[in-house]
């Protein structure tokens, strides 16, 4: 379970900032051209800051802001010095996470196999993240050398604490960036997301044996992974609690991961991940992410800070879409500037590399090269993050302000968003396979990224074709065709494990099918029920409008059952992804046995047997809607006669 929620006792974070001096980059992008400088101070007092809390973002309705926007009052003048005593109980938790912090060689190679296999969505430029591991051994590895000694690891706690409540620098080349989270600077927002790297490198999954656990040091290599896992996990919440005094835009960094890995966990539809998910957005808001007050040139520090907020407003609309409840931050609210499509080593680079990049980008902000960027990755899924917010508008909005031009209005707008990356949406088994087959070494995040993108812009057209069809009385056709396909590329990569795709946990492959297969397989198997139903109905003029492939459908959602099954015990959504296996094999079981014929002059003297639950679904799914073709419900309401509480479905 996750640690306690972050309170905030006030909003705390740096006012706006003003503009800096314009700082030039060196081209290089080697490890070693990022210089960190490391200051040694062995000294275990308190050393002043000259930093006070401040109140954080205060927006133009706040309690100050007409004596602001006058200069007779900041918000800072409010707050008193920060309390420049240690806290016992603060070092102690240090401790206990630094416990844990594997050696040197074991956290480089989790580290390693992190960045082997995510898709880039860190906040931070993997050199960067590479720097920041090496200055911590470069620091205090002869206060860690082993046995650890626990007042070693308390010194360390101390000027971790310390640094925490500094000024830090408003520095945004890669070279003041990378020292102000490194060293003797690093904090415990920062030391977190190594912690995050570490545990989504041990999390266990089907396809590994239990030999790549041999990576963790002797001190921790006789636990089970999962144990090891979850040790991480109470390290980075406790690397949260210790950055509770001094929030900034960083920590929103270390909340996001921390929510991820809860979801990975303990599954996206849980209550301890919907409150991380507000914490998160809270401090967001707090820190003034979603308006972005801050670097208005280009640099690496001010667009990684861009992307960090745009993922915070993508996977609020993530959980908010999969639970169908309303989203913590709607577009209205949110301002943030979309980050440039431009290369990380381009943006550590800086000076003429950066601005020869930026002028070679599209008038939309894209790179013409048809690469595809982690800052690629991350406009893509605001941008559908801003189409899905509207959508969720249209699906969870008041009745009496839905109109069909403006669901077709957003699905024009969707094609013409995406229409500068083609390469991006446009994946295909075919395409992918040949990927895969590449000679050339890849990545595995080089092969997801086209197929996760593909599926993502086929859920905005899916979402939009279910309100043509249900509120707009539209043909099922385009709805059916999408299913299918969102059904098949699913189902691909599981299909495709061994032969050039692989499978890692870091994707989640249980949140995959719950997302993105589950809905499409709603629908088909609602338009297999009413149309194994019009096949045996004794009235010759009931004609299905549409005729799904059977052999095709019943094929693909055996392999559904199969894919369902086949998650292990330890994903989050374990229970969920069992449930709606059962639930497809009721319907296969339909299909195969449908019920007895009954003719008209018997119709009514059966109507008091139907009461009773037939093969496991409500009486509606075989009673004909509108003109006889329909299912007396709507396609996707299905899901709701299930009960997922008690048996059969619950177990």
């Amino acid at each position: 379970m996750p640690s306690d929620c972050v309170f905030l006792e006030a909003p705390m974070t740096k006012q706006r900032l003003q503009a800096t001096q314009q700082i030039h980059l060196t081209a290089k992008t080697d490890r070693s051209d990022i210089r960190i400088d490391t200051p040694t101070s062995s000294s275990g007092h308190w050393i002043r800051s000259d930093s006070t809390p401040t109140p954080g973002f205060l927006g133009e309705t706040s309690y100050s802001a007409t004596l602001d926007s006058s200069g007779l009052y900041t918000s800072a003048e409010i707050y008193d010095e920060v309390d420049m005593q240690f806290d016992p109980h603060d070092i102690e938790i240090g401790v206990d996470i630094l416990k844990y912090l594997p050696d040197q060689q074991t956290s480089e190679n989790f580290l390693e196999l992190y960045i082997s296999h995510t898709s880039g969505l860190i906040g931070i430029p993997w050199v960067i993240m590479r720097q920041i591991l090496a200055s911590i051994f470069s620091t205090y590895g002869h206060l860690m050398k082993s046995p650890r000694e626990e007042s070693d690891l308390e010194e360390i706690s101390k000027r971790i604490i310390r640094a925490g409540y500094g000024a830090g620098t408003d520095a945004q080349d890669a070279n003041g960036w990378a020292a102000s989270l490194s060293g003797t600077n690093l904090r415990w927002d920062t030391l977190g997301l190594l912690y995050v790297a570490f545990a989504y490198a041990c999390l266990p999954h089907p396809d590994h044996s239990n030999t790549d656990y041999a990576l963790i040091d002797k001190r921790n290599v006789v636990k089970d992974r999962s144990i090891y896992v979850r040790e991480l996990k109470t390290c980075v919440e406790s690397c949260i609690k210790l950055s509770r005094n001094s929030i900034r835009p960083f920590l929103c960094n270390l909340l996001l991961k921390n929510m991820l890995l809860e979801t990975s966990m303990e599954g996206d539809n849980k209550l301890s991940a919907w409150r991380l998910n507000h914490d998160l957005v809270a401090v967001a808001t707090a820190t003034g992410l979603h308006c972005y007050q801050g670097e208005p040139s280009v640099a690496v520090r001010s667009e990684m800070q861009k992307r960090l907020s745009g993922c915070v407003f993508r996977f609020d609309k993530e959980l908010a879409m999969l639970t169908g409840r309303p989203p913590a931050l709607g577009r209205r609210y949110y301002t943030c500037p979309t980050p440039l499509d431009l290369d990380d080593d381009v943006l550590v680079a800086g000076g003429e590399i950066l601005q020869e990049e930026i002028a070679a980008l599209d008038e939309r902000g894209w790179n013409k090269k048809g690469a595809t960027f982690p800052s690629t990755l991350c406009r893509f899924v605001v941008l559908a993050a801003m189409l899905l917010d509207e959508i969720m508008e249209l699906f969870l909005g008041s009745l009496s302000d839905f109109r069909m031009d403006r669901v077709n209005e957003l699905r024009t707008r969707t094609i013409e968003t995406f229409a500068p990356i083609p390469h991006l949406i446009s994946a295909t088994k075919d395409s992918l396979r040949i990927s895969a087959q590449d000679p050339t070494p890849l990545r595995p995040v080089l092969l997801w990224r086209p197929l996760l993108s593909r599926m993502e812009y086929l859920r905005i057209h899916f979402l939009l074709e279910c309100l043509s069809v249900e509120r707009g009385l539209e043909s099922k056709k385009r709805q059916l065709e999408i299913s299918r396909e969102m059904v098949d590329l699913t189902l691909f990569p599981w299909l495709e494990r061994g032969r050039g795709f692989t499978i890692t946990k870091i994707y989640d492959l249980d949140s995959t099918l719950i997302v993105y297969g589950i809905p499409a397989v709603g629908i088909i198997c609602t338009e297999l029920l009413k149309q194994t139903r019009l096949n045996h109905t004794p009235s010759s003029c009931i004609t299905p409008d549409i005729k799904l492939p059977t052999a095709e459908i019943v094929q693909n959602l055996s392999h559904m059952i199969a894919f369902l099954e086949w998650i292990a015990p330890d994903a989050g959504n374990y229970k969920l992804c069992q449930h709606i296996a059962k639930v497809i094999k009721r319907v296969l079981e339909q299909v195969f046995q449908p019920p007895t014929l009954i003719t008209d002059e018997h119709q009514s003297n059966k109507q008091a047997e139907q009461s009773t639950i037939i093969g496991g679904f409500e009486p509606s799914l075989w009673t004909a809607g509108v003109n006889g073709l329909g299912m007396g419900l709507d396609d996707l309401e299905w899901l709701n006669t299930v009960d997922w509480i008690v048996d059969p479905f619950m177990m």
